[in-house]
């Protein structure tokens, strides 16, 4: 009854539906097949997950007798240190015409993606095995991480699905990322794997095969419990009518098991190996800029941002911003270290920023001059190709400067710029010649060029020297 209500996107019913299967269970004192029971906690607990993404409001537990034993998690999907064991499950890898026609692929038009995902499989293999191994689930898994992303923390689908295991949104703050303005954990190597831990030991409990939990990591669990109940007599994977995607899905997985198992007999020789990912990490509770973090580490920024592709913006979230503390990841060796310099950083060397939603008639010059900073700083922060090219409801991270004793944020240059409202007619050749500036100064004081259109209304800074 669960099941079907869930098929039909009928979520409530469901809950209610598991609500009541819980309860007889927790309820039954006949002897019975633990091993079957035991299953089929773990199936109401999956579907609890599900339906907590869903926007349910309950939540299954064992009785308190039994949750001595349970090892359920029901909130984050996450694993217990029960379940880190060796895997009971293992997948038997598959060769037919399907996973053959891959195969040729990679060793033909597709030979140079596969080439350069083994060559980055040194970096993050290690940790992922690791992860792996503590969740019990088998090794072979490592390689849909390769097919998802080719092992690219920052990939990004059309479908908005994020990082090396190409998590949606909503799928990743179900089992517990962190999603928000300043933070993407889906881009957390570490995260993400196992997040994706969790939901794939939760699709094979619920599917009963490695290939139909693949197919629903693909596709959604929804889609492949209807294409069961419109063919019941299909034993397997391999006979479903699923989309044409998630019908290769499975296949490109085995072929790529086959050739990460051996690359040199498929004709992979000489392959660079990358030294792994390993890091130091800590926790930080306040907003640091990333080049200040980089500082105190005494590396360069480039290799912070490297360790922490699920950093959205250029500093760590600002207290207040998220329920935890962000997950900070440093060169190895260096972690108390940097911590210590952090903790010891005057506020005003923090480099601290700042979101700002951008209101009718404001300008990157305005919000320059307004946070004391510079209009390149904050073109660079936001990518802004245009710095006249912001729109109202924008969302721009602001680098913000130094506080002086009338409370506005300003630096030495902020004090002496005038800034200029743009009339009808203007040029910024006409601008500059009223101020006695070259127009060119002006273009980069205000991060524009040439091309650059101006509107009635504008602000232009025009710094006096």
């Amino acid at each position: 009854m669960a099941l079907e209500c869930y098929v039909l996107d009928r979520y409530q019913d469901a809950g209610e539906a598991l609500r009541r299967a819980a309860e007889a269970l927790d309820a039954s004192d006949a002897p019975g097949d633990d091993g079957r029971r035991e299953a089929l906690r773990e199936r109401i607990s999956y579907f609890v997950r599900v339906l907590g993404g869903r926007g349910g409001e309950w939540a299954y537990a064992p009785s308190a007798e039994r949750a001595r034993t349970d090892t359920l998690t029901v909130a984050t999907g996450g694993a217990t240190a029960q379940e880190a064991c060796a895997p009971r499950h293992p997948i038997t890898v598959v060769r037919n015409d399907r996973v053959d026609k891959w195969l040729r692929y990679f060793q033909g038009r597709g030979r140079n993606e596969m080439q350069r995902w083994l060559g980055r499989e040194g970096r993050y293999r290690p940790m992922i095995d690791r992860i792996i191994a503590e969740h019990g689930l088998p090794p072979e898994l490592f390689y849909l991480a390769m097919i998802e992303s080719g092992l690219n923390p920052k990939a990004y689908s059309k479908a908005h699905a994020s990082g090396m295991w190409q998590f949606i949104e909503c799928r990743g703050r179900q089992y517990g990322l962190r999603v928000d303005w300043w933070v993407d954990e889906r881009r957390d190597p570490e995260k993400a794997t196992r997040a994706a831990c969790a939901y794939l030991r939760d699709l094979r409990e619920l599917l009963g095969s490695w290939e139909l939990a693949l197919a629903g990591y693909n596709a959604g669990e929804g889609r492949v419990l209807r294409a069961q109940k419109k063919h019941p007599s299909c034993p397997d994977y391999w006979c479903l009518d699923l989309p044409k995607e998630t019908e290769d899905f499975v296949p490109k997985f085995m072929a790529a098991v086959i050739i990460g198992s051996d690359p040199a007999t498929f004709g992979f020789h000489d392959i660079p190996a990358a030294a792994p990912l390993v890091y130091d990490t800590i926790e930080v509770g306040d907003a640091y800029g990333l080049e200040a973090v980089a500082r105190a580490c005494g590396v360069a920024v480039s290799e912070i941002q490297d360790l922490n592709p699920g950093m959205r913006r250029w500093c760590t979230p600002p207290p207040g911003s998220g329920k935890t503390a962000a997950t900070l990841r440093l060169p190895p060796g260096t972690g108390q270290m940097c911590l210590a310099a952090m903790e010891r950083m005057p506020p005003d060397e923090r480099a601290g920023w700042q979101r700002h939603d951008v209101r009718q008639g404001e300008t990157v010059s305005l919000l320059a001059a307004r946070y004391g900073t510079s209009v390149s700083a904050i073109t660079s922060a936001n990518g802004l190709r245009d710095a006249s090219r912001i729109r109202v409801g924008d969302s721009l991270a602001i680098p913000v400067g130094h506080r002086d004793p009338e409370g506005e944020r300003v630096t030495s240059a902020a004090k002496h710029t005038v800034t200029y409202t743009v009339k009808k007619g203007d040029t910024i050749s006409s601008i500059a010649r009223r101020h006695g500036k070259s127009a060119k100064d002006l273009l980069r004081w205000n991060g524009l060029s040439w091309s650059s259109p101006i509107y009635p209304g504008d602000k232009i800074k025009v710094l006096s020297m």
